[in-house]
């Protein structure tokens, strides 16, 4: 089967994991026997403004008008050269004009367009989702809003790719924990719990090694942007973002409710300050190898919550993320945050734990560092479980004799 592919948010991989769902997605579908064809669109443009749902500026649809027509030129070039099967995106609505799809049908080609944020950010895909043959969304719980809206999802959890993500042999583990990621939503609550209760752990990632007494450590340029494509920029921690963030609360959510949660989110980004120097000496900053990275510790950690409307201030809720896969496939002791939906990929306490609340997760942390046995048994069975039902060429067999393309 030949599927055109355009699920690079650019194609430089510096920016927006220019390289994250290439490199999960091609080697299964090569090793299912299926034929590549990349865009060569860069979808940077509109990636920097993805974040905007609908309301768009002038500047900002010629871009995406721009970027669709050339992708679907593209196709139709590809196609007449020999027929395309199938098409594959990972659109926000400011990637690609809906109506676009259309054009695409009209070829007899079926549309498949993936996101993984449909929890707590759909309306950014909310009208891509109503034009595309399929909706692959991962979180189990998204289904309701794409038959709200008219779409046809189609339910298949993320996976993890066996050459990337792999047990590392040679490495002696050391007695802690780690994490990988950046820091969002409560990370560096339940780390800072973690610490105070002296449980050993280092942090990898972006947002941990700040210090609110360093101000202004990197000097801005008098030259950085100020509008891009008719769209007024502000720089994050000024007084004007500030009172940008302030209005949207109060013209999406009135003027009671957003003062309430204004203030929600200057609260939670003072508190988030006073943790800087419990987290300082934890931080090891970026990963170079995640693989081995995880082959140093005896236990793994992850975080599952997210804030519902992707903002600070919002409700904290949990699901199942990329990670959750990644790590067993590369044998670790894993731990994570529960969600109901981790319990129909992994049998709990046998392949990988969970916890409910800070004091559960610190008391599990600690049981595993202190019973390494245990948390061999963990990690040999949790590998073996992903190894065998959790790789993205399992992921895209079910995906396709789902939506029975190319049979």
């Amino acid at each position: 089967m030949r599927i055109f592919c355009a699920v690079r948010h650019s194609i430089n991989p510096n920016y927006f994991y220019g390289n994250l769902w290439s490199s999960n997605f091609y080697p299964a579908l090569k090793q299912l026997g299926h034929e590549i064809i990349e865009s060569n669109v860069d979808l940077l443009p509109a990636s920097r403004f993805m974040q905007i749902s609908d309301d768009f500026t002038p500047q900002e649809k010629e871009v995406r008008s721009q970027i669709t027509q050339k992708i679907v030129d593209e196709l139709l070039q590809a196609h007449q050269q020999k027929p395309v099967d199938l098409f594959l995106s990972y659109f926000y609505n400011a990637h690609f004009e809906p109506t676009g799809f259309e054009e695409i049908h009209r070829l007899g080609i079926p549309t498949v367009n993936f996101y993984c944020n449909s929890i707590y950010q759909f309306e950014l895909v909310a009208h891509i989702a109503t034009k595309v043959s399929f909706s692959w969304h991962p979180e189990k719980e998204a289904r309701s809003l794409y038959i709200g809206v008219g779409a046809n999802p189609i339910w298949v959890q993320m996976g993890a790719n066996p050459e990337i993500y792999h047990p590392v042999a040679g490495k002696i583990r050391q007695s802690k924990a780690c994490f990988v990621g950046q820091r969002y939503a409560d990370r560096d609550r339940l780390l800072a719990q973690m610490l105070i209760n002296q449980i050993p752990v280092d942090i990898y990632g972006s947002g941990w090694i700040s210090h609110p007494s360093v101000k202004n450590p990197v000097k801005l340029s008098v030259s950085q942007p100020t509008e891009y494509l008719g769209r007024q920029l502000s720089q994050p921690g000024t007084l004007k973002s500030y009172a940008q963030a302030a209005w949207s609360n109060f013209q999406s959510q009135g003027m009671i409710t957003g003062i309430s949660r204004t203030i929600n989110q200057l609260t939670h980004r003072y508190q988030s300050r006073q943790l800087f120097p419990i987290l300082a000496n934890a931080a090891c900053g970026f990963a170079d190898n995640i693989s081995d990275t995880f082959a140093q510790y005896e236990v793994v950690l992850n975080f599952s919550n997210v804030w519902s409307d992707g903002r600070p201030g919002s409700k904290l809720i949990p699901h199942v993320r990329l990670r959750d896969f990644e790590a067993p496939m590369c044998r670790t002791c894993y731990l994570t945050g529960y969600t109901d939906e981790i319990t129909e990929f992994y049998r709990l306490g046998k392949e990988i734990d969970t916890y409910f609340s800070t004091e559960e997760l610190v008391d599990k942390t600690k049981f595993y560092l202190d019973h390494p046995v245990e948390a061999e048994r963990l990690r040999e069975a949790g590998h073996e479980r992903a190894l065998r039902d959790h790789t993205w060429q399992c992921r895209f067999e079910y995906l396709l004799n789902t939506i029975r393309v190319g049979s």
